[in-house]
């Protein structure tokens, strides 16, 4: 059985990915609270809000559903909203989520706002296992959705931060296993590759750290150069998942960022070009993590956003 090495190094790497990530993450949900961000969505709801439906019997597996007004016709899309936090903090109830699920409920989109296992001292969830359950939430959402006379046909996936993270994983990690057809995602500062490098760190001890508390596994220093490690690193970094099949994205980065490495995103950049897939790269040079700095930029990422749900998965 391999063994975790270095409690020191855990320590560090809790400190850099866990604590920082969510400190700045509930930083950042205050400090927009009342920003200009919030003007875009805000809308007269005329529709339905089912909330804390549970998928799994876990204690944060459950979402909110957004109904459309008209339940009338005979096929609807789905848009998965998967709220951030640093994979340890968020909620699927933030003002993100509700301004997304409000305002495209409104369209006549079908939104689920989903929420997921974090990672805390106690359970230890993995990107991976927090991937599973999301996976998991759709047949539920899908089921819930039917019940209430809304037949799903195919989905886009949404999220920021951590949940840009997830929201690309599902659409790119195994797209022909999901419930529904996959026609596009939409994220705000998602990690694209989780390989130590990108995220600076130098110490073998912390590579590997950082890569278990990723990857839930227990790898040491000496597993550095098996396939076994690199492919536990590929299986939650996007940018090897993509193909010349996957389809189109919208994805916005910061250059200020300190919670997520703005060099992590390149890989995914150059796999898009590379396999030719239809992508909007919207650049946020005096922005952080909020992407708070270029309200200009901000109008070009919610047109986009616009402009591929109607090319891509239009309302019904």
């Amino acid at each position: 059985m391999k063994k975790v090495v270095g409690i020191m190094g855990f320590i560090i790497i809790c400190i850099i990915v866990l604590i920082i990530g969510i400190n700045m993450g509930m930083s950042l949900s205050i400090n927009r609270t009342n920003n200009f961000r919030y003007g875009y969505f805000k809308v007269n709801y005329e529709g339905e809000v089912i909330k804390n439906i549970k998928y799994g019997d876990g204690q944060l597996e459950n979402y909110d559903l957004y109904l459309p007004k008209d339940n009338s016709k005979n096929e609807y899309s789905l848009i998965l909203y998967i709220h951030g936090g640093g994979f340890t903090g968020g909620d699927k109830g933030s003002i993100d989520a509700i301004r997304y699920g409000e305002y495209f409920a409104n369209k006549g989109y079908v939104v689920a706002s989903v929420n997921y296992t974090l990672r805390t001292n106690e359970t230890n969830t993995s990107v991976k296992e927090m991937y599973d359950e999301v996976i998991l939430s759709l047949n539920s959402i899908v089921k819930k959705s039917e019940e209430r006379g809304y037949h799903l046909t195919e989905m886009a996936t949404t999220g920021g931060s951590a949940g840009g993270c997830l929201a690309m994983l599902v659409a790119y990690k195994n797209p022909s296993e999901l419930i529904l057809p996959i026609r596009l995602v939409f994220q705000e500062v998602g990690p694209a590759s989780f390989e130590p490098e990108l995220w600076e760190i130098t110490d073998d001890i912390e590579k590997v750290n950082f890569v278990n508390t990723i990857t839930g596994e227990k790898f040491n220093v000496s597993d550095m150069n098996s396939q076994e490690y690199q492919d536990a690193i590929d299986s939650l970094s996007v940018d090897k998942m993509i193909n010349e099949n996957s389809v189109p994205m919208i994805l916005a980065y910061g250059l200020k960022d300190n919670v997520v490495n703005p060099k992590a995103k390149y890989p995914l950049l150059e796999a898009l070009k590379k396999y030719n897939i239809t992508h909007e790269y919207i650049e946020f040079p005096n922005s952080g993590h909020g992407l708070l700095g270029d309200k200009d930029k901000l109008d070009v990422y919610y047109s986009k956003i616009e402009e591929y749900l109607q090319t891509y998965m239009p309302v019904k």
